[in-house]
């Protein structure tokens, strides 16, 4: 898993492209229609195109509920806040 920030978003899509992991963290200033993203100051997305390992990754990272958004398209990915988020980043690798 490959850390980037929000300004390097494309770079992320692409490292995910080409068959990795990128994990995505940016600010948060909410609203969000989910009760887990309000209150936090950063958000991650977890990208991967590979679907069962991305599900694997957010589970074994502690994500209770798994949702994949974008479901089977460029750009799949896992909504990452709290602990799940803080243990990715301690995984990740810096871009």
């Amino acid at each position: 898993m490959k850390r980037f920030e929000r300004k390097h978003y494309y770079e992320a899509l692409a490292h995910a492209a080409d068959g990795e992991q990128a994990l995505l963290v940016h600010s948060w200033h909410g609203p969000s229609k989910y009760a887990c993203f309000d209150g936090t100051p950063e958000i991650g997305k977890l990208f991967d195109q590979d679907s069962a390992r991305l599900v694997a990754t957010a589970r074994r990272l502690g994500v209770r509920r798994v949702k994949v958004d974008r479901d089977g398209q460029p750009g799949q990915h896992v909504d990452l806040v709290g602990g799940p988020l803080h243990r990715a980043k301690q995984e990740a690798t810096a871009s």
